[in-house]
């Protein structure tokens, strides 16, 4: 019985123990807020102070960025400064020529120095140098662009600036000029003198084909380009023994948009996209329908009730009339995709737009092709006579470096020194006869 007694006050305090952790437990304090304190920083908002970064605006509900309200007046003052900052003086000057190695502390000083005490260091407001990166491998750790900006507090540092033009700086003369004098630039092209270069073929209606097949003939490019438009003849240049293709042709549309078309390689085409009722009968369609057929039906119904009415009822006019049954024909759909027409038989074409019958006929034979043609021909007689001349002059020197060239063979005097060297032996005038 004293074993179980002793069993029994370790499980007694093991309870109390549990119920005392509960109570304290539900009598520890609520957690109090203060609104009025700053928000901690978030783990984000750590890292960017951890790398030394700017933490970035907040946004209020309304998507205005909140300002922290300046005390006795500090942040209206520091916003003045940067407006002040930003506001670029009107008195400034541009200069070229510049030495390379000169740095932005070299300038000021040169002005300072050259201007006799008109321009102050407290004058020059900004001065703007673009630089280049340095080359790999050069020694050089700056470079400047050869020019630079620089901008005065007042007009009279302005103009002294501009008399110092035509002054040496590490023997380059420099030009110096106003800022807002853009004199000496090229004039940009207006649009209309662009449109104007666009060369007459453009409207023409004739295309040339080239890379053709030596089988192809004048049906296929019918059949080719025929979905561009509607073409008035088609030529195929062949060789007079074979009749095969040359490799190159000629296609005349009736209309210039199908030759654009044409040379660009593609042609959009409206066509019919088939679906599964276009395969369908009839009977299977209606088979498939159907709540069409119980709408029949229902219809088929109410005009045999409304023609029974109106041959029992004294009053016709109370009957209604028939009414014609619809049926809705769906339209089928269309789609527009591009129809490619650069390639025939595997081979890629060269299409351009070739030149319109009157045009060429007007070149051969319209006012002035005589003169041109004279004028072609007389060119050609020079570039004959020319190459004709240089021909002559190039056999010549090639005939006397042949002869300079030449050298007499080294004879051997001895014939056995001859037959084992491979020397030429000396001729003696004499004439050797064998004994048949």
């Amino acid at each position: 019985m004293a074993n179980k007694d002793d069993e029994l006050i370790p499980q007694e305090e093991q309870h109390q123990a549990t119920t005392t952790v509960k109570k304290r437990k539900s009598e520890l304090a609520e957690i109090q807020v203060d609104l009025s304190a700053p928000e901690p920083p978030s783990k984000k908002a750590r890292r960017l102070l951890k790398k030394g970064k700017k933490l970035p605006k907040k946004q209020s509900e309304s998507g205005d960025e909140n300002e922290e309200p300046a005390e006795d007046g500090k942040a209206d003052g520091v916003a003045d400064d940067k407006k002040k900052k930003k506001e670029r003086s009107p008195y400034g000057v541009w200069i070229g020529n510049l030495p390379f190695s000169v740095t932005k502390a070299d300038l000021r000083k040169w002005l300072v120095d050259n201007s006799g005490g008109v321009i102050t260091e407290d004058l020059i407001t900004r001065v703007h140098m673009p630089t280049n990166k340095p080359m790999a491998g050069s020694k050089r750790t700056f470079e400047n662009k050869g020019f630079a900006y620089v901008d005065f507090a007042t007009y009279e540092a302005n103009t002294a600036a501009i008399a110092l033009s035509e002054t040496e700086l590490n023997g380059r003369r420099l030009l110096i000029k106003d800022a807002n004098n853009y004199e000496g630039r090229p004039k940009k092209e207006e649009p209309e003198a662009a449109v104007a270069k666009i060369p007459e073929g453009r409207s023409s209606t004739k295309i040339f084909v080239g890379n053709l097949a030596f089988n192809t003939t004048e049906d296929d490019l019918w059949a080719h380009f025929e979905k561009c438009g509607k073409i008035r003849w088609v030529k195929v240049a062949t060789f007079e023994d074979s009749g095969k293709c040359k490799g190159y042709g000629w296609v005349m549309f009736e209309e210039p948009e199908a030759a654009q078309w044409a040379v660009k390689g593609f042609v959009k085409i409206r066509e019919t996209v088939e679906t599964v009722e276009d395969f369908m009968d009839g009977e299977s369609k209606a088979d498939g329908d159907g709540d069409t057929e119980m709408k029949d039906a229902k219809e088929d119904r109410e005009e045999a009730g409304s023609e029974e009415n109106a041959e029992d009822g004294d009053d016709e006019t109370d009957s209604k009339p028939e009414k014609p049954k619809k049926k809705e024909l769906k339209e089928p759909r269309t789609r527009i995709r591009k129809w490619w027409v650069n390639q025939l038989f595997g081979r890629n074409l060269k299409v351009e737009l070739a030149e319109d019958d009157q045009t060429r006929y007007q070149k051969r034979f319209g006012k002035g092709a005589k003169k041109k043609q004279k004028q072609e021909v007389s060119k050609k007689s020079t570039k004959s006579d020319t190459n004709a001349a240089s021909k002559e002059k190039g056999s010549k020197s090639k005939e006397l470096k042949e002869k300079t060239t030449k050298q007499e063979p080294s004879y051997a005097t001895d014939i056995n020194v001859a037959r084992l060297t491979g020397a030429v032996v000396a001729p003696q005038g004499k004439k050797v006869k064998f004994d048949d």
